[in-house]
Parts: C-alpha cells; structure tokens; sequence
C-alpha cells in the first residue's frame, strides 16, 4: 500500500488490518498506533486511552499518579496496563480563545466535555442549530447557547450527520464490522426519533437537496436515495467505499477508498479517473464549477468544471475534514487537533486548542464554523 508508513493514511477497506504497520480507527484509517487517542499494536483495532494515560509502545498505560497538567502523568509515576477508558482529561490543551481562532467549545460548567465518546460528524444549518453526532448513538445539539445532549434511542456508531433545519435531521452509521450489515439510517422529525432503514452495510456519509432529496453513501458501493417518502438503493457502480457525498442543484460527487470520485449528473453514478490512491474522506463544493476533494497522505483534487487536477505530493496534509465559505477562506481538520486554513488550494496550518484527533469541521458561513473529535472534542471558530 503506498504511503502507509506515514503517521495517518486513509485506507477505509478491510485491508487495513493486512497492510497498515500501525492500527486501524473504526473509520478503516491507518495510523501509527502511537497517538493517546489512537492506539494500538500492528494491524490491530485503534484504543482511546483514558484519563491519566498515555500511548507508549503502541500499548496504553496509566500512571499511579494524580494526573495534572491537561492529563499528562506525573514525571515520577509507574505507568501500569489501561483498559483505554473513554473519560476524557479534564481539560485538554485549551487555551483562552485568541481573536481570530479556534477555541473549546461543548464544555460543562465543570469545564469538561458534555459528552466523553468520540464525535464523527457536525453538521450546521444556522448559528442556532447545530448538531453532532458519535460512537454509541451520541447525538448533541447547539442552539445559539448551550450544547445539549440529545437521546436517539440509539446504542449503535453513528458516523454521519445531515440535517435541512431542526425538525428534518438525519444521522448514520454502524456498530462493529463495517463490511456487515450492522448499517443504520434514522430521522428526526423535530418531534421524536425513527429508524428508517437498518441491515445495511455501514453508512458513513449524508447530503441532500432538501427533504425530497437526501443520498447516503457507505461501505462496498452502499448508495440509497431518499425521496421524500421511501428510501431506496440506488446503482453506484462501484465496489469501493463511499466516505462523503456533497453536491450542488444539478450535480453531485461522491469520493471514498482507493481515491474514488464518483460523479452524478441527474441521471446516473460513474467513477471519474483521477490517479490518486489513497483514500478521500472529504468533498467541497463551492459552486457548479469548483470542486475539492482530499484525503490521506496529502490526497488533494480540484475540479474547473470541465477537468480534474491532482494535488497530490504538494502538501503534506491528512484531511479527515473539510470546510469552507469560499475557496480563499476553507478549513480542514485532521489528527493531533490539525487545524489548517486553505486560501486558494495551499494549507497553512493555524493554532489549535487541542491535540485530540479531530473527524469533521463544518459551518454557516465565516464567522460561524465548528469542528469536532475524539473524547467528545468540539471547536467552534470565532473571528
């Protein structure tokens, strides 16, 4: 596998396990093994160590110490075996909000975060309504004020979050096996919660035109189309996984393991050639003629409308997420809290408040962006 010797590549097939020489995160990428919030031996599955704990020789170890300082253990202390508890330290490299910055936000009085398991996916329609999603049918949601906790009635991963205003969300994802049919979908209709679709493969990715229309992306080719009243699958002329959908009125992309671009005219789906292989987890659209794509290993794309121009090689950074207002003022997110601002296609990474892995960065416009990751990790960007 090229490129999977470095520190976070994008694999997002069962051959994680086979070829990657650190572990694998739930989401199929290759990481070290190395990292607090991602460790674990060769080929193995990825642990978030607990409170108190560091990843030391791919194994995570608790101290006998008090923890001070933002969960680092004491200099002197004995590290001992950790199950990989998910409480998160108390507060993580925070810092006080700079002017133009990132800063902590979803944060108890307490000063910890409201919820302790890993967010996937954020998705805003207004500065007033947010919402989060994560492991073990987390849902959050952010009015203006106040990050709240949301019950689904769900115990399963949820991977994706989509959402046309307060009362029409969807979320989904899948516990375990990614390749197995422990795939969900379900609906919030301001009122209460609803599963419409489960015994699918895993559904990592959400976009939609509005409630009449709303596509969902996932594992082995996994395309379903929501109609406004029924869901059903949709030929994606692919095998490979679809990780996220974006589009505009009259096109949509699709992108995914093995460096997959999948295109939709309004008629039908076909792979567009771009020569990358690693694995893309994020699409932005700007417009009918501007779109980006980038991934793992510094996988990066842009299409004119008319041609695909690979990137690749330019720039040395993993995306696992990908946001903007306008191509000159774009953010992407990545491991170790990466936080990075495009203007044009070139990256320059910004100061972040933390160094937890982050998935996802989405927003409203300039002023209103967040960001969110493991251990329950939530930045929102204040200008």
């Amino acid at each position: 596998m090229v490129g999977c010797q470095t520190r976070a590549v994008v694999v997002r097939t069962q051959e994680c396990a086979r070829v990657c020489p650190g572990c694998c995160d739930a989401t199929g990428t290759c990481l070290t093994g190395e990292d607090d919030d991602a460790c674990g031996a060769p080929g193995q599955a990825c642990a978030a160590c607990g409170a108190g704990s560091r990843c030391v020789e791919t194994a995570c170890l608790r101290s006998t110490a008090v923890v001070v300082d933002a969960g680092l253990p004491d200099a002197g202390a004995t590290p001992v075996p950790d199950g990989g508890s998910v409480i998160p330290d108390a507060l993580d490299a925070g810092s006080p909000c700079p002017p133009d910055g990132w800063c902590l936000d979803g944060l108890s009085p307490m000063g910890t975060p409201v919820t302790a398991n890993n967010l996937r996916s954020v998705w805003a329609t207004s500065p007033n309504d947010v919402w989060a999603v994560g492991d073990v049918g987390t849902v959050l949601h952010f009015d203006g004020t106040r990050w709240a906790v949301v019950n689904p009635g769900l115990t399963d991963d949820l991977h994706a979050v989509w959402a046309a205003g307060r009362d029409d969300v969807w979320v989904s994802g899948g516990s375990g096996d990614p390749s197995a049919t422990n795939g969900l979908i379900a609906h919030f209709d301001g009122a209460g919660w609803t599963v419409v679709a489960r015994g699918l493969k895993r559904v990592e990715a959400i976009w939609g035109r509005g409630a009449r229309e709303v596509w969902f992306g996932g594992w082995a080719g996994t395309l379903l189309r929501w109609n406004g009243t029924a869901l059903a699958p949709v030929a994606s002329n692919t095998t490979k996984d679809l990780v996220d959908l974006s589009g505009t009125a009259d096109r949509i992309w699709a992108v995914g393991s093995w460096g997959l671009v999948l295109e939709h005219d309004g008629a039908t789906w076909r792979e567009v050639p771009t020569g990358m292989a690693s694995g893309l987890t994020a699409a932005l659209v700007f417009g009918p003629s501007l779109t980006w794509v980038a991934g793992g290993n510094g996988a990066f794309a842009t299409w004119d409308g008319a041609t695909w121009r690979t990137l690749g090689g330019r720039q040395d950074v993993t995306v696992m997420g990908l946001w903007g207002a306008s191509p000159t003022e774009a953010w992407g997110v990545g491991p170790d809290g990466e936080v990075h601002r495009f203007n044009g296609v070139t990256p320059t990474r910004v100061s972040s408040p933390t160094t937890r892995f982050l998935r996802d960065v989405h927003g409203v416009d300039a002023r209103h962006i967040w960001a969110v990751g493991f251990f329950g990790t939530i930045l929102s960007y204040r200008p």
